[in-house]
């Protein structure tokens, strides 16, 4: 019995390590999947959320199809879902990379990628508030709060 849970935990701990890396490989670290928005066989190891659960990750849902009109196409997004998945994977995506980090006084965390200018503000519950490429240079410097690397968060 001993030597069947070391087998499973094992072979389960290959599977996550396997799983992680391809996530996070640099051709699946930009490519959103969004339920219904492709067949089953081809979806791949991305997030994928339903309908009611991207609404869930956007703070104020009514301002989310605003949100896609004004910024969507900074991101390639086909549509609102699809905008506030980038928007979901970029905070997650900022923990194991080098971007930009803020904290204000009410906790909304800002993030910035130099290398692509993209740029996310989350609310303290981690929803999104705004998603976009601002475009202007210091717009992430004259941003309110202290700079915090979210890489080396406990």
């Amino acid at each position: 019995f001993e030597i069947v849970n070391r087998v499973f935990l094992v072979t389960a701990a290959a599977i996550v390590g396997v799983g992680l890396l391809w996530f996070h490989s640099p051709r699946h670290a930009t490519k959103p999947e969004v339920a219904g928005a492709f067949p089953a066989e081809q979806i791949n190891a991305q997030p994928v959320l339903s309908h009611a659960e991207i609404l869930r990750s956007w703070g104020n849902p009514a301002s989310l199809p605003d949100h896609f009109a004004r910024h969507g196409r900074d991101f390639g997004a086909r549509n609102a879902d699809e905008y506030a998945l980038l928007a979901y994977q970029f905070l997650h995506r900022a923990t194991v990379e080098p971007y930009r980090a803020k904290i204000d006084n009410q906790r909304v965390l800002r993030i910035y990628d130099p290398r692509t200018g993209s740029f996310g503000a989350y609310n303290s519950d981690g929803t999104t508030k705004t998603f976009f490429k601002p475009g202007r240079a210091g717009y992430f410097d004259r941003q309110p709060g202290r700079e915090i690397d979210l890489r080396n968060l406990p």
